[in-house]
């Protein structure tokens, strides 16, 4: 079975999905990724500013209490304890500790250190700094200390946690994120009171790995700590995805801000974007689908009204040609079932399209396929096959089955043509082809040319409106065709030949020319007449090659003889009419006469009568240039059919040739003579030579002496002759001038 072919539009349009589907996957994937990038970057900004207030705040306290300590480090214990108590007023809490006795001065006044407190102030190594989260002793609150330290002073300012986190804003991006402060190992420094924090951690590590996080995403966090390196990870937190910036604050114990916030919030831009590029995708998909599916339907609608144009005809709505042959092939294999086709053909047609026009003619054949369709069973087909032709295929059990439906059609045209006033002794012809009648048909072209061969024996025998093919039919058909599949390799091998009929004057005494007639010896030395392959040829189209080599074997001839300065007359070729309808005619035929360089009116060419049928203005332009190149031109067969005296006016004629019909034994002889003997006195009047060709009796000899009719052609003289009889007849013929 034939592989379905996917119309190119479907591929494109799956084509075009699949890359807006694949466009968008990208999309989505390109968004959320660049997005989300540049949202951790975002963050990890807004981190790392809040990183530089919190240093420059805590750069700037060291700096205060410096300044501090230097002014007071002279002063009076009352100057002191001012300082301290003007600071408790502006919200600070400082303490003064001199380390030579480790008194302090706060806010109560002087003080001794307790021995604890003294080990506490011991770890203060550096000059200056800040101290991890501690309780004040005092208030029990956490608080977080700058200092400034010299060799025998230490200056303390306290800050509470819950202040140091709602003075740099813990919270952002909307409050949907927090931040903690650590140390390098993970322990939890300044927490924010942001309702998503984790108010009981203490160590962020523990909390991201009790989590189930990847171990590797957990040591690869670990060692930025411990590195003090700045960068962000994705961890699993309180039940969802949550990113983490961590920004070091250098100088500062190494501790580190951490900005947690849950990853949704960080796409809900992105995921928004992609909601809008998958929804504009799937309109695109989806318009896409529309006129896909609107092409289907359309392309199914095209497609049926193809189907109808490319197997219906247009006019009478039956079968066309091709389709009938389609479905007749198949019906023939069912081998149980008589079959025939009847080939119809209305007779004079053209006729009645002349008289009536052609949409007259158009009804006729519109009623006669209703006609047509009347008369099918189930299993018949019908179709019109061209112009006036219809088939039909029909089952049968006998053939007179066949006889009493073509007799039911011609009836019907028959009364339908008396309606419209056309009465006609026949009004269509039909011919049949039985399966059953020929075991070599094997397909239904076979059954098609046998039942038109049956029609065409009708237009030979004109005897009845039906006719059945018989094997006889076949016999000329295969004789044909052996014909034609000979014709080329014969032209080829040289094996047409022409003989020459000697034109005498109507005494016999002067050869005044001779007609040169085709004749074909094929290689077993048998003669095949003109009668046989003529019609073929002229059918086929071979007969321009056939007249145009018989026509230079002439001209080959002439030459020859000129040369050796022996005896010429002027010799006839046959042309077909079929040579007019060829641009190039007149100059193919003069350059042959050029190439033999043959002089003057030795060559005459013969034109069958039927071509007055033809373009009247065509043949006078082309006779007139074939005069203007040396040629005479004859009208051949003149009288036998649809010649009119009225051509001879208008076409410029040399020679005309009296067909012999005119000669023939009719009722009325005299008429006949009166006809002729008219038709020999204007030719005279107007300077035309007459010819009678088909000469055979002594009494028509006798009547063409009276007449003044210039030659004779036919067995009353001669017979057509082979060269070397012509040659020697002619060498005897002692009024022809050399």
């Amino acid at each position: 079975m034939k592989k379905k072919e996917i119309p190119i539009i479907i591929i494109c349009s799956l084509l075009a999905i699949g890359i807006v589907s694949a466009t968008m996957l990208t999309y989505i994937n390109y968004v959320r990724d660049s997005l989300w990038d540049q949202s951790v970057n975002d963050i990890l900004d807004s981190t790392t500013q809040v990183q530089e207030a919190f240093q420059s705040y805590m750069d700037k306290d060291v700096e205060n209490l410096s300044i501090i300590l230097r002014g007071v480090s002279s002063e009076k214990e009352d100057i002191i304890s001012s300082i301290i108590q003007r600071s408790e007023i502006e919200g600070h809490n400082l303490v003064y500790i001199n380390l030579t006795d480790y008194t302090y001065f706060n806010r109560s006044g002087k003080e001794k250190l307790l021995p604890e407190e003294i080990e506490q102030i011991k770890t203060f190594s550096s000059s200056k700094g800040v101290t991890k989260p501690y309780y004040n002793t005092i208030t029990g609150i956490k608080t977080i200390a700058t200092y400034i330290k010299s060799e025998n002073q230490l200056l303390i300012k306290e800050t509470q946690i819950d202040d140091l986190a709602e003075q740099f804003s813990l919270s952002f991006y909307n409050d949907l994120g927090f931040s903690y402060i650590v140390d390098d190992t993970g322990n939890v420094l300044v927490r924010t009171n942001h309702k998503n924090a984790n108010r009981t951690m203490q160590n962020l590590f523990d909390i991201i790995d009790l989590e189930g996080n990847d171990k590797g995403t957990i040591q690869s966090f670990e060692d930025a700590f411990s590195h003090h390196q700045k960068g962000y990870a994705l961890f699993n937190y309180h039940d969802d995805k949550n990113v983490f910036c961590y920004v070091p604050l250098t100088g500062m114990n190494d501790w580190y801000i951490v900005s947690i916030i849950p990853n949704n919030v960080i796409m809900t831009q992105a995921n928004n974007i992609i909601l809008f590029t998958i929804t504009l995708s799937l309109i695109i998909i989806g318009a896409i689908g529309f006129v896909l599916l609107l092409y289907r339907y359309n392309n199914k609608k095209h497609k049926n009204e193809m189907l109808h144009l490319a197997y219906y005809d247009h006019l009478t709505n039956l079968y066309n040609y091709q389709k009938f042959k389609e479905e007749g092939q198949k019906k023939l294999k069912d081998k149980h079932l008589n079959w025939a086709v009847i080939y119809s053909d209305i007779a004079g047609f053209k006729i009645i399209n002349d008289l009536n026009g052609y949409e007259f003619g158009d009804k006729v054949l519109k009623e006669l396929a209703n006609i047509l369709k009347d008369e099918e069973t189930s299993n018949d087909l019908t179709c019109h096959m061209t112009a006036d032709k219809f088939l039909m295929m029909r089952e049968y059990r006998d053939k007179q089955e066949l006889i009493d439906c073509c007799q039911r059609i011609y009836q019907k045209l028959s009364l339908l043509l008396k309606e419209y006033g056309l009465e006609k002794e026949i009004v269509i012809k039909f011919g049949i082809c039985c399966l059953e009648d020929d075991d070599k048909i094997e397909n239904i072209d076979g059954l098609i040319d046998r039942s038109h061969l049956a029609l065409n024996e009708i237009d030979a025998n004109h005897k009845d409106y039906y006719c059945f093919y018989n094997y006889s039919m076949r016999e000329r058909m295969m004789k044909e065709a052996d014909i034609e599949s000979k014709m080329e390799k014969a032209l080829e091998n040289r094996e047409f030949i022409f003989y020459l009929q000697p034109k005498y004057d109507v005494y016999g005494n002067a050869i005044l020319g001779a007609e040169a007639l085709v004749r074909w010896v094929d290689k077993s030395g048998q003669m095949i007449m003109p009668g046989e392959f003529i019609p073929i040829f002229e059918k086929n189209g071979f007969l321009l090659k056939l007249d145009e080599y018989i026509y230079e074997s002439v001209c080959q001839y002439l030459a020859d003889r000129i040369q050796k300065q022996r005896p010429v007359v002027c010799i006839s070729v046959n042309i077909s009419r079929l040579h007019f309808y060829q641009s190039d005619f007149v100059e193919r035929y003069v350059n042959i006469k050029k190439k033999y360089n043959i002089p003057d009116h030795l060559l005459e060419l013969e034109i069958t009568e039927n071509i007055l049928l033809e373009d009247m203005k065509t043949i006078e332009r082309t006779i007139s240039q074939l005069q203007s190149y040396g040629f005479s031109c004859s009208i051949d067969d003149f009288g036998s059919g649809y010649s009119s005296l009225n051509s001879l006016k208008d076409l410029p004629f040399d020679v005309i040739k009296l067909d012999k019909v005119f000669l023939d034994n009719s009722v009325n002889t005299k008429r006949s003579e009166e006809i002729i003997k008219s038709i020999i006195d204007m030719a005279k009047h107007i300077e035309i030579i007459t010819v009678a060709e088909g000469v055979e009796t002594y009494e028509q000899l006798d009547f063409l002496k009276k007449t003044d009719c210039d030659m004779i052609q036919g067995y009353i003289f001669s017979k057509p002759l082979p060269i070397r009889e012509f040659e020697e007849v002619l060498r005897e013929n002692k009024s022809i001038v050399s």
